[in-house]
């Protein structure tokens, strides 16, 4: 196995994108994946084989930066990337003194991404500064829902309302943006899981991990 990677982000569609990024780096192997700081401390009590962490900052229960503090000293030597849609220099600069290794944007591209690991994982430092970037899965996320839409034909309407589902935005949320009503939008909803042979958001999570060739 090459370098083991530890992530820690509550936003399961995200972590689901990271994953999906990894398995295209041969060198790198997820080794697991938490939601919370209480719980990244829990795995690596049991688990000593952890090379590099990949912290997001906002999470429930013990948020990345407290989290952070406690590693510097129970984990001194474990190497720690901070992948945080909160990209601003304060931040970067707290992580710093906190003992992260490096810091980038969850607005940025998969080459730099790519760049950080590797940086980090050869035991140095990355701080991305703080600028506007490719969103990290566009390409690969726009790819999934033309394959989605293709497999289960899924009409232009039902393809734009199930990226919004997988974004985390909710009935009222979709109407509002697509100027439908909340009852046309729920029977969108209902005919997709339908098409998908899926029941709610989890299902349909779960199916694109067991058809990584989607």
């Amino acid at each position: 196995m090459g370098v083991s990677i530890l992530l820690a982000d509550d936003h399961r569609l995200f972590a689901l994108g990271i994953k999906r990024i990894l398995d295209f780096i041969p060198e790198y192997a997820l080794v697991g994946t938490v939601e919370n700081g209480y719980e990244v401390i829990l795995f690596l009590e049991k688990n000593q084989n952890v090379d590099v962490l990949v912290l997001d900052l906002n999470m429930p229960v013990m948020n990345g930066m407290q989290v952070l503090s406690y590693l510097n000293r129970k984990y001194p030597k474990l190497k720690k990337l901070i992948l945080s849609g909160e990209h601003t220099k304060s931040n970067m600069e707290a992580c710093k003194n906190l003992g992260a290794n490096g810091f980038i944007g969850k607005d940025s591209c998969f080459k730099s991404f790519h760049e950080a690991l590797d940086t980090v994982a050869g035991g140095g430092e990355y701080f991305q500064s703080v600028s506007s970037h490719q969103n990290i899965f566009n390409g690969h996320w726009n790819c999934l829902y033309q394959k989605l839409r293709e497999a289960y034909r899924l009409s232009d309407r039902e393809t734009e309302i199930i990226q919004m589902v997988l974004n985390q935005c909710e009935t009222k949320d979709i109407a509002y943006k697509l100027h439908l009503s909340p009852l046309t939008v729920k029977t969108h909803r209902k005919n997709i899981y339908r098409k998908l042979r899926v029941h709610n958001v989890s299902g349909l999570l779960s199916l694109i991990k067991e058809h990584p060739g989607l």
